[in-house]
C-alpha cells in the first residue's frame, strides 16, 4: 500500500514536471509567433510609409519645378521686350530664364503669331539645331495656346530632333482697351501675338528627380501621362511607349505581369497609393503620386524601390519560429522521455518488490532456512527501496537544477513586457544559459537511457579500427580548454599526457564517452596539482589510466564505486562510472580504481583489447 501511494505520488510529480516543460515551450512558441507577426507587419508598414513619403516629396519637387518654369513663361510673355517685339532684349530675357531652370530645361524660345521661330535662349548654343523663321505652327504647344489662349503642357513626348522632350507654353496676348467694351467682361480685346515655349529634356528631368532621392533609398523614378504613355524611364527605349504595348510588356516577368499591370492601371485614377509586389525572392515597393498642374491630373510619378528588408525580416522570423519549434520539441521530448524512463524504472522496482515479497511469504512457510532467505530478501528489498528513494531525490534535484534557471529566465523575460512594450531585448548570455541547462537535461536523459539499455541488455557497439591516441588527444584538449575558461580559482591545475599510437577495434563514440567520464570525474575532485593520462600495453590489452592529485576515493564508497547512484559529490547522479564500467565490459575489458600510494588522489584504469591487424 505504501509503495502504491509512493508510486502514484511519483507518477503525479513526473507528469507535472513534463506538463510544465511542454507548457513553457508552447507558450514560448506562441509568443515568438505573435512577436514575429508584429515585426513583419511593422517592417512592411515602415517600407510603405517611406516609399509614400518619397513619392510625395518628388511630386512636390516636380510641381514646384514646373511652377518655376510657368512663372518664367508668364514673366516673359508680359515683358515689354516681347510686347514691343524687341528681339535682342527678348533673347537676353529668354537666356536668363533658361539659366534659372537649366537643371530641367533645354531652352526657351519665342514663336510669332504664325508659328515662326523669332529667337531662343543661348542662341549661340547649337544644342537645339534650330534657325530663325523655322515653322513650328503644327506643334500642339503652338496650336493650343493660339486657339484657346490658355497655357499648354504636353502630356506626350514630341521632338523634331528625336530627343525626347516635354513642352510648356504660354500665349503672348496684347490686351487693348475697347471704347465701348470688347471681347471680355473687362472691356479688353485679347490679340494673339505668339507663344513662349519651354523645352524640357526628358532625360534631364529624370536625372533631376533621381538625384533628389535620398542616398539611403535604392529607388528608380518613372513618369507616365494620364493616358498611359511612358514619359520617362531609366530604359530610354521605353520613352513614348504605351505601358500596355509589347515593348514594355515583354520586359515584365509572366509570373507578375497581371499584378503589375493592375497596379499601373490603378495609378492612372487620380489617387496616390503604395503597393508591393514580390518576385524571385525580392520585394519591390511601388509608390505612385498624381502630378497636378493647374488643378488637373497631367502626369503620374512613380518610385520603384526593390529591397530585401521584408524578406530579411521574414527570414529572421522564420529562424525564430524554427528555433521556437525546436525548443518545443527538445524540451517536450526531454521531459516526456525522462518521465517515461523514470516511470519504467519505478514499475520495474515495484514488480521486483512484489515478486520478492511473494517469494518470501512462500519460503517463510517451508523451512527454517527460509528465515535467512527472508532476511536476505528483506535486506535486498531495503536496498532497492533506498536506491529508489536516492534515485528519485537525485533525479528530482538534477532536474530542478537546470529547470529552475530556464523557468527563472523565462519569467524574467516575460516580466519585462507590459501593455505598452511589445518587444524586449534578450542578451546572448540569457539564451546561452537556457541552452546550457537544456543540454544538461539532455545529458541526464542520455545517462538514464544508457542505464536502461545496460539493464535490458540492449546496449550495442559499433566497432571500428581507430587510433586511440586521437581520442585521448581530443579529450585532453577539451579538458584543457574547459580548465582555462572555467577554473579561474585553480589556474595551476595541469593536464599531463604523452601521446603514443595505439590501434584498437572498438566503439569510438563509447570509448570517448568513458574517457570523458573519467576526466570529468578527476576534475570534479581535484583542485590543484595535476591530472595525468597514460597508456600502457600489457599483453594483448591496452591499459588507459587517469590519475589525479585530488581528495581520493572515500573508503565508504570504494567497494561499491562502480554501482549505480554511488557518489560523494553534491552534483551528478552517480551513473557515470556505472555506465563506463558496463561499456568497457562489453568490449571484453575491465575497469578498476584505487587511491594513490602517497595518499593524494586516485587512479582509475580500464583495459580493452588491442587490434590484431
Amino acid at each position: 500500500m505504501i509503495h502504491t501511494t509512493l508510486s502514484n505520488h511519483n507518477i503525479a510529480l513526473l507528469f507535472i514536471i513534463a506538463a510544465i516543460g511542454v507548457t513553457l515551450a508552447v507558450i514560448s512558441y506562441q509568443y515568438s509567433s505573435f512577436t514575429a507577426a508584429e515585426i513583419a507587419k511593422i517592417a512592411s508598414q515602415d517600407v510603405k510609409s517611406n516609399a509614400r513619403i518619397q513619392a510625395y516629396d518628388l511630386s512636390r519637387i516636380l510641381f514646384r519645378s514646373i511652377d518655376s518654369i510657368t512663372a518664367n513663361l508668364q514673366i516673359i510673355t508680359n515683358s515689354p521686350a516681347i510686347q514691343n517685339n524687341e528681339t535682342e532684349r527678348a533673347q537676353i530675357l529668354l537666356t536668363t530664364a533658361q539659366d534659372s531652370t537649366s537643371a530641367l530645361t533645354n531652352a526657351y524660345y519665342w514663336l510669332d503669331k504664325d508659328g515662326q521661330v523669332i529667337t531662343w535662349s543661348n542662341r549661340n548654343d547649337t544644342i537645339n539645331q534650330m534657325s530663325a523663321k523655322m515653322d513650328l505652327s503644327y506643334r500642339q504647344y503652338f496650336v493650343v495656346p493660339k486657339e484657346r489662349h490658355v497655357p499648354y503642357y504636353s502630356s506626350e513626348v514630341e521632338s523634331s530632333d528625336n530627343v525626347p522632350r516635354l513642352y510648356a507654353s504660354l500665349p503672348i496676348l496684347d490686351n487693348q482697351k475697347e471704347g465701348k467694351g470688347g471681347a471680355d467682361n473687362n472691356g479688353k480685346k485679347e490679340t494673339f501675338k505668339g507663344v513662349i515655349v519651354a523645352a524640357i529634356n526628358v532625360s534631364t528631368l529624370g536625372k533631376f528627380l533621381q538625384n533628389e532621392i535620398s542616398p539611403e533609398f535604392i529607388s528608380n523614378v518613372g513618369l507616365m501621362d494620364k493616358n498611359g504613355i511612358i514619359l520617362y524611364a531609366r530604359n530610354q527605349s521605353l520613352i513614348g511607349k504605351d505601358y500596355l504595348g509589347k515593348e514594355f510588356q515583354s520586359l515584365i516577368p509572366s509570373e507578375i505581369k497581371e499584378q503589375y499591370n493592375a497596379i499601373l492601371g490603378r495609378s492612372l485614377q487620380d489617387k496616390a497609393n503604395t503597393e508591393q509586389i514580390s518576385f524571385d525572392g525580392e520585394m519591390t515597393t511601388i509608390s505612385y503620386q498624381p502630378v497636378l498642374i493647374e488643378g488637373k491630373h497631367l502626369w503620374t510619378l512613380f518610385t520603384s524601390s526593390p529591397h530585401k528588408l521584408a524578406n530579411n525580416v521574414g527570414d529572421l522570423i522564420e529562424q525564430q519560429k524554427n528555433f521556437s519549434t525546436l525548443m518545443v520539441i527538445i524540451i517536450g521530448t526531454i521531459a516526456v522521455g525522462i518521465a517515461f524512463l523514470i516511470l519504467s524504472w519505478n514499475r520495474r522496482l515495484e514488480t521486483a518488490v512484489n515478486s520478492r515479497t511473494t517469494e518470501l511469504k512462500k519460503v517463510n512457510l517451508s523451512l527454517i532456512e527460509s528465515n535467512k532467505l527472508l532476511a536476505a530478501a528483506n535486506e535486498q528489498l531495503n536496498v532497492h527501496d533506498k536506491m529508489q528513494k536516492e534515485f528519485i531525490n537525485i533525479a528530482a534535484h538534477e532536474l530542478r537544477t537546470p529547470i529552475m534557471p530556464i523557468l527563472g529566465e523565462a519569467e524574467f523575460i516575460e516580466h519585462q513586457f507590459n501593455h505598452k512594450r511589445k518587444t524586449v531585448e534578450i542578451e546572448k548570455e540569457q539564451v546561452s544559459m537556457i541552452i546550457r541547462n537544456a543540454k544538461r537535461l539532455d545529458r541526464l536523459a542520455s545517462d538514464i537511457l544508457d542505464v536502461a539499455k545496460i539493464e535490458s541488455q540492449s546496449l550495442r557497439l559499433n566497432k571500428e579500427r581507430f587510433n586511440l591516441k586521437e581520442v585521448l588527444e581530443s579529450a585532453v584538449q577539451d579538458l584543457v580548454d574547459y580548465i582555462a575558461n572555467n577554473n579561474e580559482n585553480n589556474p595551476s591545475l595541469r593536464v599531463l599526457y604523452k601521446a603514443s599510437d595505439v590501434i584498437v577495434e572498438a566503439d569510438k563514440e563509447r570509448i570517448t564517452q568513458v574517457i570523458s567520464n573519467l576526466l570529468s570525474n578527476a576534475l570534479k575532485f581535484t583542485e590543484e596539482g595535476y591530472i595525468l593520462i597514460s597508456t600502457e600495453k600489457r599483453g594483448k590489452d591496452i591499459l588507459v589510466t587517469v590519475k589525479d592529485t585530488g581528495v581520493g576515493i572515500d573508503q565508504e564508497v570504494l567497494p561499491r564505486l562502480f554501482s549505480k547512484f554511488i557518489t560523494k559529490s553534491e552534483k551528478g547522479t552517480g551513473l557515470g562510472l556505472y555506465i563506463s564500467k558496463n561499456i568497457i565490459e562489453r568490449h571484453g575489458g575491465k575497469t578498476w580504481a584505487e587511491n594513490n600510494a602517497d595518499g593524494k588522489g586516485a587512479a582509475f584504469t580500464f583495459s580493452i583489447p588491442i587490434s590484431d591487424y
